[in-house]
């Protein structure tokens, strides 16, 4: 785990920068919000799209978000050309249904953390909601998300993928190096998503998808 952790968070000091101007972007966006009513004007035009889109929408846009551009921006990136694309059509049509269906969990999830802890954008509300997103739901939901990409690299067999799953060690070793470095890009971007609206969440966090998603692709194309 130690050293699987170690570089993680070298990657994330290698390029905290645009981690941070993205972080930065969003803050400016909430600023915006509160600030400009031509800016809540077009914020509410596009919640009223996401809610007539319903789940349909929240599928669509993460799965646009966090398979699809990355995808294109390796494409563009690729000598091989269209040769690339064909060869990882398998893992883009996976991509796409898994973002789908995790698009549809945390839409659903904000909705359950308004229901639990109200729709206030008070500091007291925000807290409590980054630590139920970061702290109990994220910690829960990256181990099925583990297990999911596992079962795909095995081919989609059950049973090496068990025999992964139900190791001992499995959490220590295969997802808290995913957890703890994703905090620092994380834990500050909900704090910043759950200072809008409940209907303006989803929307922001698609936003921060896509940039984590396309900084991501960079990390792992260039630290091979």
């Amino acid at each position: 785990m130690a050293n699987t952790l170690a570089s993680g968070l070298a990657a994330l000091r290698r390029y905290y920068r645009p981690l941070l101007l993205i972080q930065a972007a969003a803050v400016a966006l909430v600023v915006a919000y509160y600030a400009s009513a031509g800016v809540r004007e077009i914020c509410a035009t596009l919640a009223g799209i996401k809610a007539a889109g319903g789940l349909a929408f929240a599928a669509a846009s993460a799965a646009g978000a966090g398979a699809l551009m990355p995808e294109v921006a390796r494409l563009l990136a690729d000598r091989r050309g269209a040769a690339g694309w064909r060869a990882r059509l398998p893992r883009i049509a996976f991509n796409l249904a898994f973002f789908a269906f995790n698009g549809v969990v945390i839409d659903g999830f904000y909705r359950l953390a308004a229901w639990l802890f109200g729709a206030g954008t008070d500091a007291r509300t925000v807290a409590i909601k980054v630590v139920f997103d970061q702290f109990v739901f994220n910690p829960l939901w990256v181990p099925l998300i583990v297990a999911l990409y596992l079962w795909r690299q095995n081919g989609f067999r059950l049973g090496p993928t068990w025999a992964v799953v139900s190791a001992r060690g499995f959490y220590r070793t295969r997802v808290l190096p995913l957890i703890v470095p994703s905090w620092f890009f994380w834990v500050p971007m909900v704090v910043i998503i759950y200072a809008l609206p409940v209907p303006l969440q989803f929307l922001l966090f698609v936003l921060a998808l896509a940039a984590w998603s396309l900084i991501m692709v960079f990390i792992a194309d260039n630290d091979r």
